[in-house]
């Protein structure tokens, strides 16, 4: 009676995976394989390799069920994605599966585990038979120390656990030994970490001037803050009108744009003709988001006292003007330049108790953001330098007469005002790379 009922149970599977099958070859197989396409399943209380063999058939694929695949589930899922049907069946079973091409490979979790330790114990195994080869590289543009520790950490996927690095900063060369198969992984490393960052070459112009000079470089500055910069009509003149926190009388900081001008020329006609005077005209090479700065002025030494004891020693003060410019490139030939204006001058003196002075230093820094072309020259503005001028004025011939000159001459008290303006054009340069000397050696 067991015999016939276990027949009967049997033969019920079975006819219900045919007419599963059926149902489903005369409407889906012409169609192409949809792994998210939704499926229909419900069983009861049936053989994991039977409704493993269910989804399998969907799907086209030759199904491979190991021995110790066992169990029985009951499970019914209306409209669900082929894949999620078989991440619930597979973990309500705890199994794992293999793709291989169109065939499913489908066994326990604990078997597949034990496999791939098995696997891992059979490559290293087969690693450690291998003969160490030795790769060197002599480092162009990285750092050597630095590129050594970003291969060293990456032990177990560019290098195996026989791998060893070494720099050599004397030469400045990263020697690898190990397997020719890991050599090659950290050939293709290395050859995308050692390559030429881009340069920027920053030419700045330090000058003092006057407004009608500005004006005729096409300098304009002021622009409203509710302007937008990016626009196509405001791109390639002026920027920004940035205010600051300054002393009376002084004026906020200001950025213009100037483009596609011969700055160098206009500024040596302005200074043949007196209107311009050029302080310092730099020029520097920075790599891309390093810093690059300059510094003109003096020092200026002044008394301090070390505690009690009344003994004094000299130190300096810096009373320059001071520029920092740190370039980020980005594609399209845009850069963005961080700005660090400072401007140190020498104050009042002011009386000490003893009686002697001390010089104070006026101090003035702006730091600021814009965003510029390549080729482009931003002109930074705002600071001003202001200086009186006393003397006497007489008229020709009569001024000079003793005695009687004095009535035909005057005291005069002339003020100059003039603007400290700064031109930085930058313009990136992208060096050809060097070809690198690769040895590799046996042994």
């Amino acid at each position: 009676m067991r015999f016939i009922r276990n027949l009967w149970i049997s033969f019920a599977y079975t006819t219900a995976l045919t007419i599963f099958s059926l149902f489903f070859t005369s409407a889906l197989f012409a169609q192409p394989e949809q792994p998210n396409k939704p499926i229909s399943l419900e069983f009861q209380d049936a053989p994991l390799s039977v409704i493993l063999q269910a989804l399998a058939d969907y799907q086209h694929l030759n199904l491979v069920v190991m021995e110790s695949v066992n169990g029985k589930l009951s499970i019914r899922l209306d409209n669900v994605p082929w894949k999620q049907a078989l991440s619930v069946i597979l973990k309500a079973g705890q199994l794992e599966v293999e793709l291989d091409g169109n065939v499913m490979i489908v066994m326990p979790r604990q078997e597949r585990e034990a496999r791939r330790q098995h696997s891992e114990q059979i490559q290293q195994q087969r690693t450690a038979e291998q003969p160490l080869t030795t790769f060197k590289h002599i480092v162009r543009y990285a750092d050597v120390t630095e590129l050594a520790k970003m291969v060293n950490s990456q032990k177990g996927s560019l290098l195996s656990e026989r791998g060893r690095v070494i720099a050599d900063t004397r030469t400045n060369t990263i020697i690898v030994r190990d397997i020719s198969h890991s050599l090659e992984a950290v050939r293709a490393f290395i050859q995308q970490v050692d390559y030429p960052q881009p340069q920027v070459l920053l030419t700045a112009y330090v000058v003092t001037m006057n407004h009608e000079n500005l004006e005729e470089l096409g300098v304009k500055w002021g622009l409203s803050s509710d302007t937008d910069l990016n626009s196509d009509a405001m791109r390639g003149k002026f920027n920004i009108n940035l205010p600051v926190a300054s002393p009376a009388g002084q004026v906020g900081f200001q950025v213009a744009r100037l483009k596609g001008r011969f700055l160098n020329l206009e500024l040596s006609a302005l200074e043949a003709e007196n209107n311009v005077d050029i302080i310092a005209s730099p020029r520097l090479l920075t790599v891309n988001k390093q810093t690059a700065s300059i510094k003109q002025g003096t020092e200026i030494p002044y008394e301090v006292s070390s505690g009690s004891s009344g003994a004094t020693s000299i130190e300096f003060k810096q009373a320059v003007l001071g520029l920092e410019v740190t370039p980020r490139i980005f594609q399209g030939g845009r850069l963005e330049l961080d700005l660090l204006i400072s401007q140190n001058m020498p104050g009042k003196s002011l009386k000490k108790g003893d009686g002697g002075e001390i010089l104070t230093i006026d101090t003035q820094e702006i730091k600021t953001q814009v965003s510029v072309s390549d080729g482009e020259t931003i002109v930074l503005g705002g600071i001003f330098q202001q200086s009186k001028m006393s003397g006497m004025e007489n008229v020709p011939f009569l001024g000079d007469i003793p005695l009687l000159g004095a009535l035909f001459q005057r005291k005069s008290n002339k003020q100059n005002r003039r603007e400290l303006v700064i031109f930085i054009t930058p313009t990136i340069i992208t060096p050809s790379p060097i070809l690198s000397d690769n040895e590799i050696e046996s042994g």
